[in-house]
């Protein structure tokens, strides 16, 4: 099953964040609540980890990239072989998703 991983939208509608770095690269394993990626908003820095375990297919943002809460940044799913959709808001479920702001 193809996920998306969303910024989440409990910071806030429309805040923007900065993506500082992925933790995990294209084709990695993800486990449940390992860092995948870190963010910054105007208040804090954000680390963000998986609900569920999977791989991470494609990142669509890079390190010093702007997106806003709610923007798909990234695709995992449960085999390398699965085929990902052809644009990015194509439907699928979304991957919820634990943070921690510091």
């Amino acid at each position: 099953m193809i996920r998306k991983l969303v910024v989440p939208k409990e910071l806030g509608e429309g805040i923007e964040v900065r993506l500082l770095q992925w933790y995990k690269a294209e084709g990695d394993l993800v486990g449940v609540d390992e860092a995948i990626l870190e963010f910054e908003t105007d208040k804090a820095i954000v680390l963000v980890g998986a609900k569920q375990a999977g791989l991470l297919r494609k990142c669509f943002y890079g390190a010093g990239d702007w997106m806003q809460t709610g923007d798909v940044v990234g695709w995992l799913s449960d085999e390398l072989d699965e085929p990902l959709p052809a644009e990015r808001d194509a439907q699928a479920e979304v991957l919820l998703v634990s943070f921690d702001a510091t």
